[in-house]
């Protein structure tokens, strides 16, 4: 076996020169990097609103059966055409309406239909209340962690949150949508 090295014509000047041309590129890179980037503007929340990552965890195991709850509630509506009833929420087994470990960990809470696609929890043991709007395709949860003797009979943004509810937002497109609409 014949071993031959080889070497180039201008003694290895183009390890050089692609060295520069990738320290050219990074170097425009670092500099148009900042005209690339997008600016967005953080939205505020209101009083009577607070983002799901602020909250601490007790409420977030209801509130991801709640998020899991709306879509299957919406389902229902659409191909159904009505509201389903807490009992039948509870028949198919649809959390946090089933009574099991889970409903008894989180506080035994009553359900109720309290209007068209609107259900709302009293917690036996006391404790947080939740209510869950369905009636848009957009998940709509609502706390109050000091539960006021009078519960909701009007259910819209002012009503809810003059009674002392907390509306759980869950991301800042959610929160801009919101404003929009109300």
């Amino acid at each position: 076996m014949i071993i031959q090295a080889v070497v180039s014509e201008n003694k290895g000047h183009e390890g050089y020169w692609i060295a520069t041309l990738c320290l050219l590129i990074l170097l425009i890179g670092a500099l148009l990097l900042p005209y690339n980037s997008a600016h967005h503007q953080h939205q505020s929340l209101a009083d009577h609103q607070v983002l799901v990552t602020d909250l601490p965890s007790p409420p977030l195991a209801m509130i991801a059966e709640l998020r899991l709850a709306h879509e299957e509630i919406r389902y229902f509506y659409q191909t159904q055409q009505d509201w389903l009833a807490v009992t039948q929420l509870e028949q198919d087994w649809i959390a946090p309406f089933v009574k099991d470990k889970s409903w008894a960990y989180q506080g035994e809470h009553d359900w109720s239909l309290v209007a068209a696609g609107i259900y709302q929890s009293i917690p036996a043991k006391g404790g947080t209340r939740y209510l869950l709007n369905s009636r848009s395709d957009q998940v709509d949860i609502w706390l109050q962690e000091k539960p006021q003797v009078n519960a909701a009979a009007v259910f819209d943004l002012t009503a809810l949150a003059s009674l002392g509810w907390t509306q759980v937002v869950f991301s800042e497109s959610q929160l801009t949508e919101q404003h929009t609409q109300h």
